[in-house]
């Protein structure tokens, strides 16, 4: 059994409210109906609470691959997030960390091997036996086969460093020429609306920004008083700022909401912690299990 697996993906999944629910609720037509469809940036304005898949469903197959986004889809997420970065012949490529060795079963970095390399890894066998086969997908891939159904959180992570108690780091040189190709596949695909842009780092989110104001940014933070935060995401007209869990707090909510920003958080927490989130006043959390998350949402007469 592989991590995380409390879900029998072959039995029946429970009745969940649809993932197009969102937009019956702002009143206009959602993914399931031909006609106009609604920008990632009017569903931010609209303070509506969104269910965001991490890494799509992330606990019941492998993340950041089709199998996990289309599981997501099912459960009802209005948003999979997912992580990109460039091969070495400058294909957009989903995974999260820089090297494959976690989620594959190939060794190395993303960036030192072709498209057609990382095309043969399997990107399943990790998580269970009956994902053997998974193959990593491109960007282009999610957004060919999901941006019909659902939102899509991109997260630039090629460029760009966390760590502790060091902070964010970030090699702009990497981070903007990533912005730069993910903008060129999402506008390529027709889906500039349906996306967001993130990043734990602001200079690939602004390249993006400057290339395509008409895509949504976000960018993730990790200080407690994120006020400073706040002020310099509004002077550089992002659209989402993305505290950290244990920066989850009514006045940080509160201080996002005054300057115009959406704020969104990803948890590991159990119900008690997300519906804490949800209370507060947060208008997304990220979880690998979207099922649950909208569980609480309709219990709390948020979804």
């Amino acid at each position: 059994m592989g991590p995380g697996k409390d879900l029998a993906i072959s039995g029946a999944l429970p009745p969940q409210q649809p993932a197009g629910a969102v937009w019956r609720g702002l009143g206009i037509a959602g993914p399931e109906t031909p006609g106009v469809r609604p920008s990632f940036r009017e569903v931010l304005q609209s303070r509506r609470f969104l269910v965001v898949a991490h890494r799509g469903a992330s606990a019941y197959a492998p993340e950041n691959t089709l199998e996990a986004f289309d599981l997501a889809c099912t459960l009802g997420a209005d948003v999979i997030e997912l992580d990109v970065h460039l091969t070495r012949d400058g294909e957009v490529v989903v995974m999260h960390d820089e090297r494959v060795d976690r989620t594959t079963d190939g060794e190395g970095e993303i960036a030192s091997k072709t498209s057609v390399e990382i095309r043969a890894l399997d990107a399943g066998a990790w998580f269970g036996e009956q994902f053997q086969g998974v193959r990593v997908p491109t960007l282009a891939d999610v957004l060919e086969q999901f941006a019909g159904r659902v939102l899509i959180d991109i997260e630039l992570k090629a460029g760009v460093t966390v760590g502790w108690p060091s902070g964010v780091t970030e090699d702009a040189a990497v981070s903007t020429k990533l912005a730069t190709r993910v903008l060129e596949v999402v506008q390529r695909a027709g889906a500039s609306e349906r996306v967001v842009i993130s990043s734990a780092g602001t200079h690939g989110i602004a390249r993006a920004h400057d290339i395509a104001p008409d895509v949504a940014v976000q960018w993730s933070v990790f200080t407690l008083d994120i006020g400073a935060e706040v002020a310099s995401a509004a002077e550089a007209a992002f659209d989402v700022i993305s505290p950290q869990d244990y920066a989850a707090t009514e006045s940080n909510v509160a201080v996002a909401h005054a300057r115009g920003l959406a704020v969104h958080i990803y948890t590991r927490g159990e119900d008690d912690r997300v519906a804490r989130l949800i209370d507060m006043g947060t208008d997304a959390v990220k979880t690998g299990r979207p099922d649950t998350l909208r569980a609480v949402a309709v219990r709390l007469g948020r979804a």
